[in-house]
């Protein structure tokens, strides 16, 4: 529903949900600013904020006269690959308000899904358009009690999110997907959608000169304003909203945002698990032989790839990429291959390798350092994506950018980093991230697109229990899922099994309890088997796992992975590194509640069983 609405000092625009539940109010003040509010059941998540953009030629940002509003409608259903689920319903409600300032046209374009909104800017004159800031804000409630997890901004995104209030935030920038908690109305996950070469990808500064307000800002080291040829539209400025938490993390809306799938033939895109020999041993990668025996032990475990990281092509390298990957196909395992993205930088020299590599046989590739959101480089992250597009190579992207959706336009991206994980575990200070972090990235940055934490490190202190770790081997969702530990770790662990076992690409995800930084337990379906995992910070608790889920007439078999808990544990102060495996028969009406000790977990496989 659209509603206009003129007053004598300013005009209003309300677009609403298909449900009606969730309310996008865009007003236009007699000075020809704008601003925006977005309420859910009639409470506001986001109060009067402003929005504008300034160009080289034009500040839309007062001034501005209406000229014309059009309706539509977004409906559209989709597959993908790989990801929290495998069909994607693209359902929404949007408005385009055109406006005028000087003979030159701005247009906002708004849409409303039943979890949340969405804008943009769009420039539609076909010129070049110098974007030299965005002035868009985002004004929190000021009389409820608000809870905030959020990220220092990093250029490579790899810090925890911690819990404050928004008057505490003393940090300069913040990074985003930023989550909150809006007092007792729900939940808002505040993130961008689509951002390609056209722009810079943003982040969230504080408002110093404005209670519980967050300005967009542009990359830190953007050099000048953002360049494109128009018509063009920038990001999409999100809010994914609900009343409970599985509406933030079985959320697809980020994904609708993008545009559709640019690759035609989806068969060589095969989301698969990997071996990753640099994280029990750094010099691995220039070692033929180790790698050889990485390959073999993939093969032996069922998983799909393995990856040969940085150091295979240097001069102390021993490794013969071309006879691996030869090697590697007898076997049935794809090898993908390191390189620093500054050897794909320019165009040229990127077709010259990928066509190399995929002529051997390689099946992706893993491209590193990134680490910046500005304009040029965000254009490196696109032409990486079209050329290996050509040459069917999957990619995963590290010291990468947030994720914005892009899966959707190129699903050969199976991952990216963008994340604090378990490669910290091999620092001189042994500090990496914790049981709370590992409990609240499942609400903030895994929501909007798969994560190369690297999960499953038995071997290394960790602080977290073994059966914690095998968890994040389903909590943690990730197109090309690669598991950091060493041969030795997962031969003899009691969770070897299941690790055969899990896959890296679902077709249904959903929460069935949580709390950012205190418990996570999860249950994602692939065919007609269900994996569940749970996962714990603190003191421990009891994990409740309700089988509502199971198809009603069937009886499952449950693999059951527990931490091992002795009569002096009292759930606190030791990580369990032992586990058993039990089975029992399960139906829906069954509910499954287990022990976890502190930052321990627990993982569940649940099979039909044949009559």
């Amino acid at each position: 529903m659209t509603l206009h609405v003129e007053t004598g000092t300013q005009t209003c625009w309300m677009l609403e949900s298909l449900d009606s539940r969730i309310r996008f109010e865009v007003t236009l003040n007699r000075e020809g600013k704008l601003f925006y509010e977005v309420k859910r059941n009639e409470k506001s998540f986001l109060k009067r904020s402003p929005l504008g953009i300034e160009t080289d030629y034009e500040s839309f940002v007062d001034g501005l006269s209406f000229r014309s509003a059009m309706t539509g409608k977004v409906d559209e259903t989709y597959t993908l690959p790989h990801g929290k689920q495998s069909l994607y319903f693209n359902q929404a409600n949007e408005l385009t308000l055109v406006f005028d300032k000087n003979g030159h046209e701005l247009q906002l374009v708004c849409r409303v899904y039943n979890e949340g909104v969405a804008f943009r800017y769009r420039l539609p004159a076909a010129r070049e358009h110098k974007v030299n800031a965005e002035p868009t804000g985002f004004v929190l409630p000021q009389d409820k009690l608000v809870n905030i997890w959020a990220s220092k901004f990093m250029e490579c995104y790899e810090r925890t999110y911690e819990l404050c209030m928004p008057e505490m935030m003393n940090e300069a920038a913040y990074a985003m997907p930023m989550l909150f908690q809006v007092g007792t109305d729900g939940w808002m996950l505040l993130t961008e959608g689509a951002v390609y070469g056209d722009y810079c990808a943003s982040h969230l500064i504080v408002n110093r000169a404005r209670k519980r307000t967050f300005d967009l800002a542009f990359a830190s080291d953007q050099e000048g304003p953002n360049s494109a040829n128009g018509p063009f539209a920038t990001p999409w400025r999100a809010a994914i909203i609900g009343g409970e938490l599985a509406s933030i993390v079985e959320s697809t809306m980020i994904f609708h945002l993008n545009p559709p799938t640019e690759v035609e033939d989806l068969s060589w895109v095969k989301p698969g698990r990997s071996c990753w020999s640099w994280h029990p041993d750094s010099d691995s990668p220039k070692d033929h032989e180790k790698q050889v025996e990485f390959v073999d032990f993939a093969s032996d475990m069922g998983w799909e790839y393995s990856i040969v990281d940085g150091g295979w092509d240097s001069e102390a390298s021993t490794v013969n990429a071309q006879e691996l990957i030869r090697y590697a196909e007898t076997k049935g395992v794809g090898i993908w291959l390191w390189s620093h993205y500054k050897a794909l930088a320019e165009e040229e020299e990127a077709r010259r390798k990928m066509a190399l590599w995929a002529e051997w046989g390689a099946r992706g590739i893993k491209v590193d350092f990134f680490d910046s959101d500005s304009q040029e480089r965000i254009k490196a992250y696109d032409r990486i994506a079209r050329i290996a597009m050509e040459y069917k190579l999957m990619i995963n992207y590290h010291g990468a950018t947030k994720p914005s959706g892009e899966q959707r336009r190129w699903p050969h991206v199976l991952t990216r980093e963008g994340i604090f994980g378990a490669e910290y575990w091999k620092n001189p200070l042994a500090e990496g991230p914790n049981a709370a972090h590992n409990c609240t990235v499942p609400f903030t940055r895994n929501v909007v697109g798969s994560m190369d934490y690297t999960p499953v490190t038995f071997s290394r202190l960790t602080r977290t229990g073994h059966g914690h770790q095998l968890a994040l081997s389903v909590i943690f969702e990730s197109g090309m899922q690669c598991f950091a530990d060493s041969i030795e770790a997962y031969e003899e662990s009691a969770g070897n099994r299941f690790l055969r076992q899990v896959p890296a690409a679902w077709d249904q995800t959903i929460l069935l309890e949580g709390y950012p930084g205190r418990f996570v337990t999860m249950a994602r379906r692939s065919g007609q088997d269900w994996y569940v995992g749970s996962i714990c910070a603190a003191g421990g608790r009891t994990a409740h796992v309700p089988l509502h889920f199971l198809d009603s007439d069937a009886v499952y078999e449950a693999e059951i992975y527990e931490e091992v808990i002795t009569a002096n544990d009292h759930y606190r102060f030791m990580h369990s590194t032992d586990m058993n495996m039990r089975t029992e028969s399960v139906t829906n009406r069954d509910r499954l509640d287990f022990l976890l000790k502190i930052n321990g977990g627990c993982v569940i496989r649940l099979t039909k069983k044949t009559i």
